[in-house]
């Protein structure tokens, strides 16, 4: 008896195909966002909904995600909408600011 592959999640899945690819650089971007902010001690806006976050401040983690989220956006930026492009490049920006606030540089 042959068991039938049409149950199976992965299958489904992989019929459906892969997310576009801006889909999924817009993703990384704002994981990259959220963790700088978290990291820097900030809320970022509409994602936290609150002005600071709570938890340990970590700015070494937080200018490495900074800097990650900028060598992203920069390689790959054009591939986003333009709103989408000036949201993340204000917040990422807001968070160099903050990071230069909590570092005393």
């Amino acid at each position: 008896m042959a068991a039938q592959t049409s149950d199976r999640p992965e299958t489904v899945e992989s019929s459906m195909g892969p997310p576009p690819v801006r889909t999924l650089l817009f993703s990384m971007l704002s994981v990259l966002v959220e963790v700088s902010a978290h990291h820097v001690g900030a809320a970022v806006p509409n994602v936290g909904g609150a002005d600071r976050v709570e938890g340990t401040i970590d700015l070494e983690e937080a200018r490495v995600a900074i800097d990650a989220a900028n060598a992203l956006l920069s390689a790959v930026g054009r591939a986003l909408s333009r709103d989408e492009r000036h949201a993340l490049e204000g917040l990422l920006t807001q968070l160099q600011v903050e990071y230069v606030k909590r570092s005393g540089r």
